[in-house]
């Protein structure tokens, strides 16, 4: 009891001082004698209970006592109790960890037990504490790969996109830009004078009404500002009625308080021209006013100084990787096209490439009709079989774009459809008015066959370098096309094919032609045999062109041995044979072409130590009188398509 009342009479001795001081001043300021005596008993009072008060802590002092710590524990619950933190910093030099030891009684800290020699450092830790209150914490943090390395992100993938590594790595640049500045938002926008737009490449930002678009026209907002005068800008406090005009990047408000923005500059190693305009811009806002000033934009100097790097490593890998595909693209065209070498066969080649390498919703190729003497269009793909125009449909040569780039053999390029006015094929068409238009010529040094169309229905989508792309393919099929019409030249004068001693096509129409006029004079039989190797692009595949020519050597051969001196036998294309049988019926020439059809699937053929077998279709047609030669080989070519659909290996009878 006598403790309790201590330690009270302890708690309150300044008060009792206050009191004594309070009664003091009463004593002297009033003049009535009832309260004096009132004062002086106060005051007598409060000294007599504040010298009890420093009574006890001197006896507390000088004998030790543990009375008040006692009370005071009581007073408190056993997880708020004072604890004593020891720092073992010796077991890191025996090869252990830094411990962290919590002691409650203060003279364990200089005694603590000592661990045998085997026994594991936590257990001897364990022995200085009561069983009840051991515990110990490492307070050494664990790190692993994921701290240093993205391992959902490896740049050693085999041939990684260079736009994908230049995106990741500017993320991270941006990702530590917002941690050093405490931003809201961190964006990199890319100036792209041409089309006059901001196109954001990579953001980081805290807010869910980021634009998805990507794209903005440049005008009167301040990443423009700063896009178009290439100079940083600062400002302190944004006032929220110009919010929506400053920021373009936001859906909604965002109640944005301040914001730095900085251009990023690149010189390419193509021009020599002094820097002086921005390729980008860095724009960081923040929700706090005056979030940033002068050490802010000297801190990201630093860091678009990086970014410029980059750009450049980023440019030199994207042009080694354009390159490397165009190439790839030209030898895949140059491959289709030298298994068989015709018009139709360049133009889907070329469509097909040129489809893998840009982005497009129509592409078309126009070519001249031989026969009609006009320009029509030849082949057209689709993407999402929208209303357009089809194969087959006339130019309008005079007045259309497509004209005036086949006559000029230049390219001409639209990047707003909204806004043009002319005609990209014929007066009045009723095809997608919106997007882009770009038309390449398909010229050599000496002639343009036609024009390479590609159109996108989005505004601004081809850039120089595709334009350059589709130059660089259309030459190569250009290219194609003169070698075919110098070869188709070159065979109107050769009689004999050079490859299988047989009549050139051209020869051997107009000896056709003679023997149907006189077989009508002298009233005589005649029968036309076409005859066609079966499957014989799998045999390209797996052969080659140049097993295919042995092929072709091989079967002309066996139809020279089995003719009559005054029959005809002539190549008409890649793998087709003309056999014309004089003084024929069509039931003879069927019994013939049978003949040749068994000797043929006998045979072993070999081919690079490689034995196979072949076999080949035929139509025949029989003449009758005034039968002309277009008839019979069109009817021929008819009979034989069946022969073939059926399965090959057969013959038809027309």
């Amino acid at each position: 009891m006598w403790d309790k009342l201590k330690y009270s009479l302890r708690k309150v001795d300044g008060f009792f001082l206050l009191i004594g001081v309070l009664s003091v001043i009463i004593l002297y300021l009033t003049k009535s004698n009832d309260l004096k005596f009132y004062s002086l008993t106060v005051l007598l009072a409060s000294v007599i209970f504040f010298l009890l008060s420093q009574r006890s802590k001197i006896d507390e002092l000088s004998s030790g006592s543990e009375t008040f710590f006692k009370y005071f524990r009581k007073e408190f619950s056993e997880e708020e109790k004072m604890k004593k933190i020891v720092f073992d910093d010796l077991q890191a030099e025996k090869g252990g960890k830094f411990v962290v030891t919590e002691v409650y009684d203060e003279s364990q800290i200089n005694k603590p037990s000592k661990p045998t020699i085997n026994a594991p450092k936590e257990k001897a830790m364990e022995n200085t504490l009561p069983k009840s209150k051991q515990k110990s914490e490492n307070i050494q943090p664990e790190f692993n790969i994921a701290d240093f390395f993205d391992l959902n992100f490896d740049l050693s993938k085999n041939s990684p996109d260079p736009r994908s590594e230049f995106d990741y790595l500017l993320n991270k640049i941006l990702s530590v830009i917002k941690e050093v500045t405490f931003a809201h938002t961190v964006a990199f926008f890319w100036a792209n004078r041409e089309k006059q737009q901001m196109v954001c490449e990579e953001k980081v930002t805290n807010s869910q009404n980021f634009f998805t678009t990507r794209k903005f026209p440049i005008g009167h907002d301040i990443v423009s500002k700063i896009a178009l005068q290439s100079k940083p800008e600062i400002i302190s406090r944004v006032n929220p009625t110009s919010e929506a005009e400053l920021f373009l990047y936001y859906t909604e408000p965002q109640f944005i308080k301040s914001f730095v923005g900085v251009p990023v500059f690149f010189k390419s190693q193509a021009t020599e021209n002094p820097i002086e305009e921005a390729v980008a811009v860095i724009a960081i806002d923040s929700k706090t006013e005056e979030a940033f000033g002068y050490e802010t934009l000297l801190l990201l100097g630093q860091f678009t100084k990086l970014i410029s790097g980059i750009i450049k490593s980023y440019t030199d890998k994207y042009d080694l990787l354009l390159d490397a595909e165009l190439l790839n693209a030209i030898h895949r065209l140059q491959a289709k096209i030298k298994t068989d070498l015709k018009p139709s066969t360049v133009a889907n080649a070329l469509i097909e490439e040129s489809a893998k390498l840009l982005k497009w919703d129509f592409i078309s190729i126009v070519m001249q009709d031989e026969i009609k003497q006009t320009w029509i269009v030849d082949k057209v793909r689709n993407r999402n079989n929208e209303i357009y125009i089809h194969s087959g449909t006339y130019i309008d040569f005079d007045e259309s774009l497509l004209g005036k780039v086949i006559k000029s053999n230049t390219h001409e390029l639209v990047e707003n459809l909204d806004t043009f006015t002319g005609c990209r094929y014929f007066q009045n068409e009723k095809i997608n008015s919106q997007g882009s238009f770009v038309a390449i010529p398909i010229s050599s040094i000496n002639k343009c066959y036609g024009a390479l169309c590609v159109e996108n229905k989005d505004k601004y989508s081809f850039s120089k370098q595709d334009i350059e792309v589709l130059y660089r393919l259309a030459e190569n099929a250009a290219s194609a096309l003169e070698i075919y019409y110098m070869s188709k030249l070159i065979d109107e004068y050769v009689i004999v094919d050079e490859l299988t001693g047989v009549y050139s096509q051209k020869f051997w129409l107009e000896k056709f032609n003679d023997e149907l006029t006189r077989s009508e004079d002298f009233a005589e039989d005649l029968s036309l045999i076409i005859i066609s190797i079966d499957k014989t692009q799998e045999l390209i595949d797996r052969y080659e062109q140049a097993g295919l020519n042995q092929l072709l050597v091989t079967l002309s051969r066996v139809i020279r041995t089995s003719v009559r001196p005054y029959d005809l036998v002539g190549r008409l294309d890649q793998n087709r044979f003309g056999v014309v049988l004089v003084k024929t019926p069509a039931n003879e020439a069927y019994l013939w072409a049978e003949k040749i059809r068994k000797i043929i699937t006998g045979m072993v053929i070999t081919i690079d130590t490689k034995s196979f077998f072949i076999t080949v279709s035929m139509g025949v047609c029989g003449a009758i009188q005034g039968s002309t030669q277009e008839e019979l080989i069109k009817n021929a070519n008819l009979v034989l398509q069946k022969a073939i659909d059926s399965g090959g290996n057969t013959i038809r009878v027309f």
